[in-house]
């Protein structure tokens, strides 16, 4: 697929210098029918494909989620369940699978597991509140504790 400024250039080449195809596309290194291709069309045209097969994940993912299930009431604060361990044990099991497939699973998994934490922003002059204690010295009246409300 040609850039943007390629296609321009073979458009007005041909449609505006009247140059031949075939001409064009010797002098730009092209194949006359991606010439004709791209004069065919009033301006270029993305293509979608339809989207990849994941054959390994899906023989994979129940078995991944299975171990996880399997494996998180065994682990405690320290002991964490990370993307290697899951790999080593499915290889073990004769899975042929990679690293970044159960690396990336993993990932997404703690992303969406995570707290999600709201800041706490006020602007000037909304209701933030803050207290203060203190302690006071005079000779008159000692040591005494003092409190104060900001807001």
């Amino acid at each position: 697929m040609l850039k943007m400024d390629q296609v321009h250039v073979v458009r007005h080449k041909v449609l505006n210098e009247s140059q031949s195809v075939r001409r064009v596309a010797r002098e730009l290194g092209l194949s006359r029918n991606t010439v004709a291709k791209y004069l065919e069309q009033s301006e270029p045209v993305r293509k979608r494909g339809r989207p990849r097969g994941r054959p390994v994940w899906e023989a994979v993912q129940p078995r991944l989620e299975e171990l996880v299930v399997e494996w998180e009431p065994r682990t405690t604060g320290k002991q964490w369940i990370t993307a290697m361990l899951l790999h080593r044990q499915l290889r073990a099991e004769g899975y042929q699978v990679g690293r970044t497939l159960v690396g990336d699973y993993w990932r997404e998994r703690r992303r969406q597991r995570a707290e999600v934490y709201i800041p706490l922003v006020y602007r000037p002059g909304e209701a933030q509140i803050d207290f203060l204690r203190w302690w006071s010295r005079s000779a008159a009246s000692g040591a005494r504790p003092l409190s104060s409300c900001c807001g």
